[in-house]
């Protein structure tokens, strides 16, 4: 028998070697998805936020066996690749790492104790926290489980996942595999669940390969005629100046459209031959019409973007952007304006594929911040299937920000229309808000006694004078570059940006910075400069003024292997943390 001791890899740089080797080897490499870039992007521009947090909670009524329930989370994490990726940056560009195993956990939390009314608030406090808290892309993982003990017989299951992952289609594929899954693992069998045939990052790589077909081109083009010209900005009846730095911070309101009203608005679709979110889309048009008497008018709308057969199975970041542009000159009454939004919606049906992002960078919209008015008509998530022996409700957190200016997002739940309005509390006063939602409730109401009503003869929804829009901070505030460096910057912005002019202080995304700018900055920067720079400087460096001082210094940048390592350590120490984290909690629990 040998008496050997056998070497950790740390302490043996030849296995510390094959160790990390194989390690590379387990771990995949993928680009991002045309969706997922947007995202990305947006997401360096605004560090520690929860933007893109979707957060929500499901009531669980009825006796619950954890270890299934922790079991089907982990197997639902391990079928889909797409819960075990994280996000890095090599050679100046972002990557999907997938991870072959990720620690799956479910921390329980006991309320039982507490006192009915100091219970509810406890629950209310861990929601908002949860649904709050941002992620890292770098670290991961995406997603967080938590469990909420009420008493024996309830208990709440907050899911949060970046949005960069998944969408509202997610959430149902996540409930109907978690049932099915619960309900197997309860009776000590395996998963009933097939084989997924492809992974989301499956989906990335073919979009890749698609943009250099010929299809992309004949959508491009599309696009191009469809928001040719001058496209105004949509101008919402703002209550304050827009901030010099949007800071996302929300707030949410709900509205219900009674049964007989959604019942109408159904028989008037089918007359008018629209499906009820084209008819619905053209009311908010009119609701917004009478705030703004913009005739030229842009609304965002999602679509789902899963019309591959092998994407519906998956979760994911499947989500497109169309904007829906309608043009309401001429007085034109509801039938007409239905119309017309119908082969608007249509025709950017046949051609949903081209990403949000390459439309927003068509040169003519560098100036139209399109984020403003989003308009959705959503899948019922709220429908989930019930466990064996568990009463199962859907609840919809808001996270506390707002991506658009003003977003209505409605849902079919049994005979009625719910809904909510996310917006920009930086932007809006909640009496404002509430009062466009009440005027939308009794525009629906006029216009199913009526489908063939002129906007000039609708009824009055404001009594007030329309204020027009008050001055941006960003208009108002203008310090000129003085140095030959800022001078020399400014006429980079101008040239790409397509502006007159360019204040020090001007955040470089706030004046319309998209993917294609922002690659045109940073190459026309490097040919000045004679240096590397990335896109991860203009994040960190979005002013004039900071882009300056961050020239002016001499070349102090990390190679791409020694950032790799950094977010290693990183991961590892994160790792660590949530390890301690969990111990705390099971001694407490």
């Amino acid at each position: 028998m040998s008496n050997r001791t056998e070497l950790s890899p740390t302490e043996n740089p030849g296995l510390l070697k094959k160790a990390l080797a194989r390690q590379a080897r387990e771990v995949k490499y993928a680009p991002l998805s045309l969706a997922q870039e947007r995202l990305w992007f947006h997401d360096q521009s605004v560090p520690g936020s929860s933007i893109y947090n979707i957060p929500v909670a499901y009531t669980l009524t009825g006796w619950l066996n954890l270890t299934a329930l922790e079991q089907s989370l982990r197997e639902i994490v391990q079928r889909h690749e797409v819960l075990r990726t994280t996000f890095s940056i090599v050679n100046g560009q972002p990557i999907q790492l997938i991870s072959p195993e990720v620690e799956v956990t479910l921390p329980v939390i006991d309320l039982q104790k507490l006192p009915p009314q100091q219970r509810q608030a406890q629950v209310q406090q861990l929601v908002e926290e949860e649904a709050q808290q941002p992620f890292d892309l770098i670290i991961g993982p995406l997603w967080r489980f938590k469990l909420l003990r009420k008493d024996e017989g309830e208990h709440l299951l907050l899911v949060t996942v970046h949005h960069i992952i998944s969408d509202r289609w997610s959430l149902v594929v996540f409930m109907q595999e978690l049932a099915a899954l619960y309900e197997a693992f309860l009776s000590q069998k395996s998963s009933p669940l097939a084989d997924l045939p492809k992974q989301y990052a499956d989906f990335a790589i073919s979009q890749q390969q698609w943009i250099e077909g010929k299809k992309w081109e004949s959508q491009l083009a599309y696009w191009e005629q469809q928001l040719t010209g001058n496209v105004p900005p949509l101008e919402l009846p703002i209550d304050k100046a827009r901030p010099l730095v949007p800071t996302y911070r929300g707030a949410r309101q709900s509205l219900v459209i009674n049964k007989k009203v959604t019942e109408e608005l159904k028989k008037l679709s089918a007359n008018k031959e629209a499906t009820l979110f084209m008819t619905l889309l053209a009311a908010f048009e009119m609701l917004l019409y009478e705030y703004t008497k913009q005739e030229d008018m842009l609304i965002c709308s999602p679509i789902a973007g899963r019309h591959r057969f092998q994407t519906k199975d998956l979760i994911g970041y499947f989500i497109n952007i169309l904007p829906l542009r309608t043009n309401l000159g001429g007085d034109p009454n509801f039938g007409e304006i239905l119309g017309q939004v119908r082969q608007v919606v249509l025709g950017a049906y046949r051609n949903l594929d081209l990403p949000f992002q390459a439309i927003a960078d068509l040169p003519n919209l560098a100036r139209t911040p399109l984020t403003r008015g989003f308009f959705a008509l959503q899948p019922a998530a709220s429908q989930t299937p019930d466990l064996p022996g568990v009463k199962v409700s859907f609840q919809d957190i808001p996270n506390g920000t707002a991506n658009f200016d003003f977003s209505l997002c409605l849902e079919e739940t049994g005979e009625t229309l719910t809904g909510f309005v996310d917006y920009k509390i930086d932007l809006f006063d909640g009496t404002t808000i509430t009062q466009m939602l009440e005027h939308f409730q009794r525009l629906l109401e006029s216009l199913v006694a009526n489908g063939e009503q002129r906007l000039s003869s609708l009824p009055s929804l404001r009594e007030t004078e329309l204020v027009p829009p008050k001055k941006t901070e960003l208009e108002a505030t203008y310090v000129a570059p003085q140095k030959e460096i800022e001078r020399t910057i400014a006429i980079v912005w101008q040239e790409v940006l397509q502006i007159e002019k360019v204040g020090i202080d001007h955040n470089f995304f706030d004046l319309g910075g998209q993917s294609l700018a922002i690659a045109r900055v940073v190459s026309k920067l490097q040919e000045i400069f004679h240096r590397k720079i990335s896109v991860v400087d203009l994040f960190q460096y979005p002013t004039i003024s900071a882009m300056s001082q961050y020239l002016s210094q001499e070349d102090r940048g990390t190679t791409d292997l020694k950032q790799i390592q950094n977010n290693a350590q990183r991961q590892k120490q994160a790792i660590a943390k949530r390890k301690q984290l969990m111990q705390q909690r099971t001694s407490t629990h």
